[in-house]
């Protein structure tokens, strides 16, 4: 019998993300498939604080960065490692064809949760991470792991200012109603 899956697809940005339908915090690791459409941007400078996150390129080219080094272009069968707490970011490297990726968090931790309720976020708005209308409810789920991912590049107390104030604004506007709690 064949697993089931979760699926969300953001239009807007060029992204469909492939999950287990089963997120299992506690697991030695999570895999998921992403695919960006040709040219998309990708996710902006993070930081896994816990995870080493490996990217397997399936199909297409990836650009993979870490700040402070070499970015490296990246074809099918070959992988990009990121180390527990570099800032790094990623993007199609065609404008012509698809990327697909099958991407493995290790250890699993709370990231298929934070993922997947940040794309049910995004669906509901317009498709896309970037609406500004989903911040609150962004800075919520951010805040929620802000021990286990951050965003790249910004001072640990700015970053702290701006998720908790969105994620108290989140809170006293009632927009966190509609996000799973985050498990145990």
């Amino acid at each position: 019998m064949a697993k089931e899956k979760l699926i969300f697809n953001l239009e807007k940005d060029g992204e469909r993300l492939v999950f287990p339908a089963e997120a299992d915090c506690k697991a030695s690791s999570v895999e998921f498939q992403c695919v960006f459409s040709p040219g998309a941007k990708g996710p902006g400078f993070h930081v896994h604080t816990k995870q080493t996150e490996t990217f397997y390129v399936v199909s297409g080219k990836m650009i993979g960065r870490i700040k402070g080094h070499e970015e490296k272009v990246l074809g099918p069968g070959e992988t990009f490692v990121v180390p527990p707490g570099a800032v790094h970011n990623l993007s199609n490297g065609s404008k012509d064809e698809p990327l697909e990726l099958r991407i493995t968090l290790a250890p699993a931790l709370h990231f298929q949760w934070f993922m997947t309720e940040a794309a049910k976020v995004a669906i509901r708005k317009d498709g896309s991470w970037n609406d500004i209308s989903s911040l609150p409810e962004m800075g919520y789920i951010m805040w929620q792991c802000r021990d286990e991912q951050r965003m790249g590049g910004m001072p640990l107390l700015v970053e702290n200012l701006i998720i908790g104030t969105l994620a108290l604004i989140a809170r006293i506007t009632g927009k966190t109603k509609k996000i799973t709690p985050k498990p145990n």
